[in-house]
């Protein structure tokens, strides 16, 4: 299977569920007795499904996005785009190839969905839906149509705010506790999939913490749910109505849903979101370590629990790790008071501190502990070198990832 971000529409195809049916056998009054509870409960959990869209579905709305046509493109450079974007469908790349000269004449069509988050007219979606974007359209519930008048975003986390104005007070969605979500806890996945708006369907979380290698930062919610292309951006709705992911991708070899999506946890989004309307960017605070999980290879070495830990595999020169005394196959078990069970729990804990203040950091080192002062600094701009590098370590496939 391949992972596929699920932001443009035009595919169409007819999905056929299969009903299951409970058969009672004839004299069996006890069985159908004790059926009758479950069916009051299927009734009741419907009702909760049917209330809660009612009321997140006014919160929605759909993107229509016309992205940037740089000048100049030649044929060989068009046809490198469509392999990366192997959404665009032939009928549009045909109309590409037939440009003047063989060169784009504009930049494509794509569609997402989006939460207004806030009353003013402030909208959440994911960054690749408008990457690049030449115009935003945003199209409301009742059908009213505006164009952004701004648009931030964070690549690292896949996050980005759209701003419109003159639509009055709209209906914002409330965020949630994506932390308290357990896994078999059922939820609604709200968006524009083919580009059919506001739509609803229905899932359990099926896992968390999962890392399918496509954004630098991830700590994903997998669903069940349906999600298709056009459903990026929308919001993934707990039953109390609350907000606790963001569509983002899926894992398929159809480019359909396969029952595996995957949703950015609402508490990082937040904490995202909040900074891009504050301050226009994203800023992080920096450890300057490279760090391993405690696998069972590593817990046998250092005769520890695995989890228990991230090791650090390298530390950067004149890095707030390096001036701390940080070593490598130094053990890190809690940042600030909080327990440490991977590299992801560290990364999110670290980079959400204060930049310049001074932070206790507890270790293993040589089989004993000790804590040590680490004073953060703000994360330096990625690199094109390291950009390109992850981009590469993206497009390999792995083991864990549906093939």
């Amino acid at each position: 299977m391949k992972l596929l971000r699920s932001s443009t529409p035009w595919l169409f195809s007819l999905i056929c569920g299969i009903g299951v049916v409970a058969v009672v056998g004839l004299g069996q009054r006890a069985d159908r007795a004790k059926a009758a509870p479950v069916a009051a409960n299927i009734t009741q959990l419907s009702n909760v499904f049917r209330d809660v869209s009612k009321n997140v579905l006014p919160s929605v709305v759909s993107l229509r996005v016309k992205q940037k046509a740089p000048a100049g493109r030649s044929r060989e450079d068009a046809e490198k785009f469509f392999e990366e974007h192997p959404e665009i469908p032939e009928r549009f790349r045909e109309f590409f190839r037939g440009g003047p000269n063989g060169q784009m004449p504009r930049g494509p069509q794509g569609m997402g969905s989006g939460s207004i988050i806030d009353r003013s007219g402030i909208i959440l979606t994911n960054n690749h839906v408008v990457k690049d974007a030449e115009e935003v359209v945003v199209r409301l519930h009742d059908g009213r149509e505006f164009t952004a008048i701004d648009v931030k975003g964070d690549p690292r986390t896949d996050v980005a705010i759209v701003r419109i104005e003159g639509a009055g007070k709209l209906q914002p969605l409330q965020l949630g506790d994506s932390d308290a979500t357990q896994v078999g806890d059922w939820v609604l996945a709200f968006g524009s999939p083919f580009g059919l708006d506001l739509s609803v369907t229905a899932g359990i979380i099926s896992a968390k913490g999962r890392g399918p290698g496509i954004a630098e930062r991830e700590d994903f919610l997998q669903t069940d749910a349906a999600i298709n292309p056009g459903n990026s951006g929308g919001p993934l709705i707990d039953m109390s109505g609350r907000v606790i992911g963001m569509n983002t991708a899926i894992a398929t070899s159809t480019r359909s849903s396969a029952g595996v999506g995957f949703a950015v946890p609402v508490n990082m989004v937040r904490w995202v979101s909040r900074q891009l309307i504050e301050e226009g960017r994203v800023k992080r605070a920096w450890l300057g370590v490279g760090v391993q999980p405690i696998d069972a290879q590593v817990a046998r070495q250092f005769d520890i629990q695995i989890g228990a830990g991230a090791i650090i595999g390298g530390v950067m020169p004149n890095s707030p790790a390096a001036k701390a005394g940080l070593s490598p196959k130094d053990i890190i078990q809690s940042f600030d008071g909080k327990t440490i069970n991977g590299p992801r729990k560290l990364q999110s804990i670290v980079e959400r501190l204060e930049v310049g203040k001074t932070y206790p950091v507890k270790i293993r080192r040589d089989g004993k502990q000790q804590t040590l002062k680490v004073t953060v600094a703000e994360m330096p701009a990625t690199s094109d070198r390291i950009r390109q590098r992850f981009r590469e370590r993206k497009r390999q496939p792995k083991n864990r990832q549906p093939e």
